[in-house]
């Protein structure tokens, strides 16, 4: 019987005795290792399941139990994907607060990988002085490394990419650089990422081995994984199905704006946007008496003027009405932008 109950910490072999130990030892680390170990000391727990925070994938956000057996058996899904054996080396760069940085730790737990910490913050590889197997990172924290130290991503053999859409610049810097990555998709409720595709070389997501979707009456994405779940895991995310297997992500059905009796997906309009603003941006909505909503566009930092060409080549009700600027964008505690609380700062 395997034991996934030993990690490989930092080069260091720890069983649970070790393990269970330093989760009282507070006083000699930082703050932002607290939640490192508050999952170290849940998943050594007798308990049968781990309590995780959903995303909002499905409806709205909401407490979660997860049953470890579940958790390792898509720890075994990526590491196989990805060729992972023991002691090859994982960087947890994510809070481990939320599902992506929970399972890069269950990973380590069951291919024995060396896992090493680094702080979670926009540029986490900057102080990074060694080759990386396996690493995951979201694409904010993608944007601020190739823009600050695009040479440390060299260091990191596999690259995924979660927790967020990867824009067609982003995609390009990242193609353009010979970067190995891969996008993921997934959601808490499928523990993590169920999907990939090859960034720079796939316009569409596969399913991993074992799970395949179907496409509802409302384009939304439904998931069969009977893995993690024995009933279809429905989405509120609008997709194109290829195949039962394959898909391309369209948006998101709660983020659709409805204006002048046309449906809008804010996601396809900041793709075509993404060549021609450098700063962090969504599109959003504004009650209009005339379209119902108008689309606005709203840029994180201080307000500038803008090109009068930048909405040339969209369409008519695709084209934001107003740009808004926001100082500081409000995120979500897994490093998204948090729209709803973002817009809510808008000064009108």
């Amino acid at each position: 019987m395997k034991d996934f109950n030993t990690l490989i910490l930092n080069g260091e072999k720890l069983n649970k005795t070790s393990l269970l130990e330093r989760c009282s030892t507070k006083q000699i680390r930082e703050a932002w290792e607290d939640d490192f170990w508050l999952f170290i000391e849940a998943w050594l727990n007798p308990l049968p399941y781990i309590e995780v925070k959903t995303s909002g994938s499905t409806g709205i956000p909401k407490l979660i139990q997860i049953d470890k057996v579940k958790m390792l058996a898509s720890a075994q899904l990526t590491c196989t994907f990805f060729n992972l054996k023991a002691k090859d080396t994982a960087l947890l760069c994510m809070s481990a607060k939320n599902i992506g940085g929970m399972m890069m730790i269950v990973r380590a737990f069951y291919a024995k990988l060396d896992l090493q910490l680094i702080k979670p913050q926009s540029n986490p590889l900057k102080t990074l002085n060694k080759s990386i197997d396996f690493c995951a990172m979201v694409p904010y924290q993608i944007h601020t490394s190739l823009t600050e130290n695009p040479e440390q991503l060299y260091l990191i053999k596999h690259l995924l990419i979660g927790g967020g859409t990867v824009s067609s610049q982003l995609e390009e810097q990242i193609r353009s650089k010979g970067l190995k990555a891969y996008h993921s998709f997934g959601m808490t409720e499928t523990i993590s990422h169920f999907a990939l595709r090859k960034i720079g070389f796939e316009d569409y997501f596969t399913c991993l081995p074992g799970i395949t979707i179907e496409q509802a009456s409302n384009d939304t994405l439904q998931v069969f994984a009977p893995i993690f779940e024995k009933t279809p895991i429905q989405t509120n995310d609008i997709i194109e199905k290829i195949s039962t297997s394959t898909f391309r992500w369209k948006g998101r059905l709660d983020f659709a704006i409805e204006t002048g009796g046309i449906k809008v997906l804010p996601e396809m309009i900041e793709n075509m946007l993404a060549k021609q603003i450098d700063k962090r941006f969504f599109i959003s909505a504004l009650p209009d008496k005339k379209l119902n909503n108008r689309v606005i566009l709203i840029i994180e930092g201080m307000p500038m003027q803008m090109p009068s060409n930048l909405f040339n080549g969209l369409p008519p009700y695709h084209k934001p009405k107003e740009v808004h600027f926001v100082l500081k964008f409000e995120e979500t505690t897994s490093g998204k932008i948090d729209r709803l609380a973002t817009h809510a700062k808008l000064n009108i």
